[in-house]
């Protein structure tokens, strides 16, 4: 009698293990295999897999040029930026303004404008002042002078054209003061546009009223010559004179700018450096940079600027010089120098990579190039 019963028990044990067997193996069909690989890996004497790591792709966390939502203006909608610096947007009072030209008057449409920038005719207190300071540069007092000349340089491009009308005096004090002053506008628009912040240069003054339309750009005197704009804040009466420059939004999308280094050590043969910004086929790409390296294969007193040194041989034969910085669009993209200063339009689609070439028998991992290349871009949407 104990013999049977102890058969039976062995024999529920049996049955019971069976079950729980084949439950497991259920289970196991229905948890991921990478999972399964780390449970055997627990196991007694299991080998723990060998982790592979995901190729990194070169758009990872590569950011689009933003494109700014087209929102859509009213018909009179407009931006003023006034005189004294202020801006202020809202609704014209007017559907449209009239641009009296020697070939007759044109109406134009609010919502058909671009810009439009009112002359010195239509801002007789700015002409007045500008002429006044004009005719103190040949003032007998050398205080009186030198006043004169720093306002009148203080005003910038604005003033340029005005100015040079003046450059055929006969007085020689005043031709030699306009000539200064000329100069000095010109080296502060040189360095206004070498600005990595992208300000802006004011443009030179005309007579006439400039509108820019969507279809073209005509000069000639604007009506009315007062305009009532609606804002949030409630409607002002503002002078045409008063305006710097009144504009509308083309729906564009917006310019994107970054700076970053480009170690002296990220050569091309050794692999590109992403920027992290995606251009589109189109885009204009205007990029600037300064530093230096240290050419050490030739050695420590053997430096390279963003444009290479040719004398140290090429990255590619007669057209790239060693040490250059270069670049391309995409991993397949065509590499191109971009030295010190470009600007160029992307012909494909893809993110940006900077990288500095060498002859490829000075590339090897044992030769170290020291130093770095500042960059700064900026990429306008077309």
């Amino acid at each position: 009698m104990k013999l049977v019963v102890t058969l039976a028990v062995f024999g529920l044990i049996f049955a019971f293990s069976l079950v729980a067997h084949a439950q497991e193996e259920r289970a196991a069909e229905d948890v991921p295999a990478v999972i399964r690989k780390v449970i055997e890996a627990a196991k007694p004497g299991g080998e723990p897999a060998p982790a592979k790591a995901e190729p990194k792709r070169d758009d990872e966390g590569a950011s689009e040029v933003p494109r700014a939502p087209i929102v859509p203006l009213g018909p009179k909608f407009i931006r003023l930026h006034l005189q004294d610096g202020s801006v202020m947007s809202g609704d014209l009072s007017v559907a449209e303004v009239t641009v009296a030209t020697p070939f007759g008057k044109l109406v134009i449409p609010i919502d058909r404008l671009r810009s439009f920038t009112p002359g010195l005719d239509s801002n007789p207190k700015a002409a007045e002042t500008i002429e006044a300071l004009v005719n103190k540069l040949s003032s007998d007092d050398f205080k009186t002078r030198e006043q004169a000349h720093k306002d009148l340089a203080a005003m910038g491009g604005r003033v340029q054209t005005e100015l040079a009308q003046h450059l055929g005096t006969d007085n020689a004090e005043l031709k030699r003061h306009l000539s200064e002053i000329l100069k000095e506008i010109e080296e502060g628009a040189e360095e206004a546009s070498d600005d990595e912040n992208g300000n802006a240069v004011s443009q030179p003054w005309i007579r006439l009223d400039t509108v820019v339309t969507t279809d073209f750009t005509v000069t000639g005197k604007v009506e009315p010559q007062e305009f009532t704009i609606t804002s949030k804040y409630g409607p002002l009466k503002i002078a045409l004179g008063d305006i710097a420059k009144a504009e509308r939004e083309s729906g564009a999308r917006e310019a994107l700018r970054k700076s970053l280094t480009v170690s002296g050590n990220s050569l091309a043969q050794r692999g590109f450096k992403g920027t992290g910004i995606r251009v589109q086929a189109g885009d204009k790409i205007s990029l600037k940079a300064d530093g230096n390296i240290v050419l050490t294969p030739w050695g420590n007193n053997a430096q390279s600027s963003p444009d290479g040194m040719p004398n140290y041989g090429w990255y590619v034969p007669n057209q790239i010089p060693c040490g250059a910085l270069v670049g391309r669009i995409g991993d397949k993209g065509q590499v191109m120098k971009l030295g010190r200063s470009i600007t160029f339009v992307a012909k494909t689609t893809g993110v940006l990579q900077l990288a500095i070439g060498v002859p490829s028998q000075q590339s090897g991992e044992g030769n170290q190039f020291p130093g770095e290349y500042k960059v700064n871009i900026k990429v306008e949407p077309k």
